[in-house]
Parts: structure tokens; sequence; C-alpha cells
């Protein structure tokens, strides 16, 4: 069996609702992991947000090197 490293991109198009378009891009970046909303209730009532929907657009690998 032989051994490659692959560079993994995938990105998502996310609805969120927020105050404001910053607490939106600051949200979205700390609680998106892996396609899944990692943000907790008590959290998101703190922050007064809710993120709604997580759609995957772009799932590309690409082989860097066999090792």
């Amino acid at each position: 069996m032989k051994k490659f490293k692959v560079h993994l991109t995938r990105e998502y198009l996310v609805e969120i609702n927020a105050e404001n378009e910053d607490a939106a891009i600051e949200f979205t970046e700390l609680y998106i992991s892996g396609g899944m909303d990692d943000s907790r209730e008590d959290t998101r009532l703190k922050g007064n947000f809710q993120i709604l929907q997580i759609k995957p657009v772009t799932n590309d690998a690409l082989v860097l090197d066999e090792i």
C-alpha cells in the first residue's frame, strides 16, 4: 500500500441570523467545523445568532506528494 499527502479543500454556503455582517462572519468562522454547527444553545443566546443552513459547495482533493 502506498502513502500520499492529499490537500483537501471544502467550502460551504452558510445561512446565519446575526446582528450584523461582522458578527455573521465571526460566528461562522468560530462555529462551523467539518460542515457542522458546533455552537451550543447558551452560546447562540449570548451571541444572539442562529446558524440556519450549511450547504457544501466545493469538495476538492489534490495529491501533493507520494511519500
